[in-house]
């Protein structure tokens, strides 16, 4: 993100940033991109636009459990492999997808299986892919698979798209957040989420991306019963608190809002609210744009 143009509380149209990577001052395209629309209402964004690479390695394992899968990914990262994508599906998101006409032949008998996109030169990719397969076998992956094509490849990325809507074929109802974690924490975060829905007698689904640690736990429940919503909200509640817990946050990409501002606090002082209190109230004194968002009462 290298500029904005923004209607301000008041009416008036700005532009901040600009063509260039960097600017003197302060970073005020940072501050109002991560505002959740609590500053400004951006009309116009300058992007740096990136070029494809010459070639796609796309790897699917399989998994006889949730943690090895989990440590698979930890390791990975700590080898100082990058992939572009590395995304982690458990055993009910893979058979809900599979279920569908849009099933992409992701292995059903697995706890778990990631999904890994590599890029590069020609030979650039297929060393690197070399090394995460050769990695993932030794890390306990009962299958692994080399994309034998960009059409199998694409195949495997569109089934992975469909995890949310295919939740429709296990249960009628879902919560879901974004907590974050350290990578190496993973195995811990999976058992813990598992014990959680244990607690709470959920059956919980895991589709996140995991090269970033994001977490997506979809707690399944059926509203129609009484108190199984409060009980699923009270779960998820549990699992962001875990998160920061083992040294994440409560939220990776899709923000504080409404549901999650009870939890601010247990990442932030009084001081530092208030000093994000402060910055907003320098673009809208009146607090008028999205309010009662992001900070507790």
């Amino acid at each position: 993100m290298r500029g904005l143009k923004v209607v301000l509380p008041n009416g008036e149209v700005r532009f901040f940033g600009g063509k260039v990577v960097e600017s003197p001052g302060y970073d005020v395209v940072g501050i109002i991109s991560g505002s959740e629309g609590t500053m400004a209402i951006v009309t116009e964004a300058v992007l740096r636009i990136v070029g494809n690479y010459e070639s796609v390695k796309t790897i699917l394992a399989a998994f006889n459990s949730v943690e090895d899968a989990g440590t698979a990914v930890s390791k990975i990262i700590s080898a100082g492999i990058r992939p572009v994508a590395l995304e982690f599906m458990d055993k009910i998101a893979v058979n809900a997808i599979e279920a569908g006409p849009w099933g992409g032949g992701l292995p059903t008998d697995a706890e778990a299986i990631l999904l890994i996109d590599v890029e590069g030169s020609e030979p650039g990719a297929s060393a690197e892919a070399g090394r995460i397969i050769e990695m993932l076998k030794s890390l306990g992956a009962y299958m692994v698979k080399l994309a034998r094509d960009r059409a199998e490849a694409n195949r495997w990325w569109n089934a992975r798209k469909q995890a949310f809507g295919a939740m429709g074929f296990v249960g009628p109802n879902y919560i879901t957040g974004d907590g974050t974690i350290p990578r190496k924490k993973l195995p811990e975060a999976l058992r813990r989420i598992r014990e959680i829905g244990n607690k709470y007698g959920f059956r919980i689904a895991n589709v996140f991306h995991a090269g970033d640690g994001n977490l997506h736990p979809l707690i399944l429940y059926d509203e129609r019963r009484p108190g199984e919503r409060e009980r699923a909200l009270q779960a998820e509640d549990e699992i962001l608190r875990m998160c920061v817990e083992i040294g994440g946050t409560i939220t990776g990409e899709h923000g504080v809002g409404y549901y999650k501002k009870h939890l601010i606090g247990l990442l932030y002082t009084d001081y530092e609210l208030n000093v994000m209190k402060g910055i907003k109230s320098v673009f809208d004194p009146l607090g008028i744009m999205n309010p009662g968002k992001i900070f507790p009462r």
